[in-house]
């Protein structure tokens, strides 16, 4: 998996997966396989402070998100101590049921954010960015500036500091920082002024006159009326297939819009992605999970998926198709090939 669009296929089925579960064991699961292919995809050098530093946040995450369940949401049966009721927010009885809910809670949030930032490491700013419709590309020149924005900003604080030290300046107190102030935003100021005339002068988000934007802003109109409707249907006895053929058709329209507006815009790249045997096959299969987990979703057969530890704590199981499911995020071991970025 070397391509933008193949990382995005597994993003998008990791997450429709974490969101859907509540299983103790298979999000447990999937947090060692986003931990083992974290390691796998950074520096040797650089594995065991990678790893350290996530178990931190993992760690953190979970006794936060226990500590605040447990402290605010008073459900279950097993009881481990109570609190006057009368006293605000945290009075009534503390349960071992709502440590585990907000446990569960914690591998959630803290396996959301590996697979971010797995995404994230697996792709340069060039390929995140081009992900982005051709339509956007002045929000793309945004954000790339914005990723560039506080790299630059620490190597021009570096240097007025050993421009102050050699100076005199100590640069021990908090004092001695306030010289860096000035010169920083001077130049931060210069930059921005520079890049500004610059793409003023390459003709930058020149309009044209033969581009109709009130088309776009009528099917944009049109493909929010029918995801309101969808959603107005859903509050009501309607079958839940037509809500959803509702949000269906909205997303096809922007799709559709967003092709059409991309095709006026004409970008050189000088690099592109090699699409790979790898990179094929993990489109495929991953588009046919997202699919696949779509339609329970939509007909409501999640119950496999399910777990509550309320109104009494008990064992959860996992059945075979939750185990296939769970193998999904780390099916990148077998697909990882020649990735110039590791």
């Amino acid at each position: 998996m070397t391509t933008a669009f193949s990382w995005l296929a597994w993003l998008l089925a990791s997450i429709i997966i974490l969101l859907t579960t509540r299983n103790p064991l298979l999000l447990l699961v999937i947090l060692v396989q986003l931990l083992a292919l974290g390691v796998q995809m950074t520096e040797f050098g650089n594995r065991k402070r990678w790893l350290g530093q996530n178990l931190s946040f993992i760690g953190t995450m979970l006794l936060l998100s226990s500590l605040i369940n447990f402290i605010f949401t008073h459900s279950g049966n097993t009881v481990l101590f109570s609190l006057p009721d009368d006293w605000f927010l945290i009075g009534g009885k503390f349960t071992l049921e709502s440590l585990l809910h907000g446990t569960i809670n914690g591998l959630v949030i803290s396996s959301l954010y590996l697979t971010f930032t797995l995404f994230n490491k697996a792709l340069s700013v060039e390929q995140l960015t081009r992900l982005i419709p051709t339509a956007f590309y002045p929000l793309t020149l945004i954000i790339t500036i914005s990723l560039t924005f506080f790299p630059s900003i620490q190597e021009r604080t570096a240097q007025i500091k050993e421009a102050q030290m050699i100076r005199g300046n100590p640069m021990k107190k908090l004092s001695d920082w306030l010289p860096i102030l000035i010169p920083l935003m001077v130049t931060s100021l210069e930059n921005a002024v520079q890049l500004a005339e610059s793409m003023t002068a390459r003709g930058f988000q020149v309009q044209n006159e033969g581009q109709n934007s009130h088309k776009a802003l009528i099917f944009l109109i049109l493909s929010t009326f029918l995801v309101f409707s969808g959603w107005l249907l859903s509050l009501f006895s309607y079958p839940t297939w037509v809500s959803w053929t509702l949000y269906l058709i909205s997303f096809l329209i922007i799709a559709l819009l967003f092709f059409t507006l991309s095709k006026r815009v004409h970008i050189v790249h000088l690099h592109k992605d090699q699409w790979q045997m790898g990179d094929t096959f993990a489109v495929i299969l991953y588009g046919m999970i997202f699919i696949f987990m779509a339609t329970l979703i939509i007909s409501q057969n999640i119950d496999f998926l399910s777990f509550t530890p309320y109104p009494t704590l008990h064992f959860p199981t996992l059945p075979l198709a939750t185990w296939l499911l769970g193998l999904v995020p780390g099916i990148p071991f077998l697909l990882i090939l020649n990735d110039d970025h590791h």
